[in-house]
């Protein structure tokens, strides 16, 4: 699994994730051949060890599969962003 931390974008921090997951029927050695990367992010205004989190389950469109874990983090960050640029901008 791999994990970043950016922020803050507009007093949030952003932490996302991809880890890769693997049909469970998959030989063991075919895994990281036929396995994708999924992504997961949590936003936090006071940083990102802060407690204070809250999470919220966030439309990303189609479904998307990623062949890598930097093509999960990148997107699901890029989604974050979007996110909150619709949270402030509702006022």
């Amino acid at each position: 699994m791999a994990e970043r931390v950016s922020g803050p974008y507009r007093g949030y921090y952003i932490s996302a994730a991809a880890r890769l997951v693997v049909a469970h029927d998959a030989a063991p050695e075919a895994a990281a051949s036929e396995g994708i990367y999924v992504g997961s992010v949590s936003l936090s205004e006071r940083g990102p060890d802060d407690p204070h989190r809250f999470e919220s389950l966030v439309d990303l469109g189609d479904e998307h599969r990623f062949s890598t874990e930097t093509q999960a983090l990148e997107y699901v960050e890029q989604a974050a962003r979007a996110y909150i640029d619709r949270l402030l901008d509702q006022n």
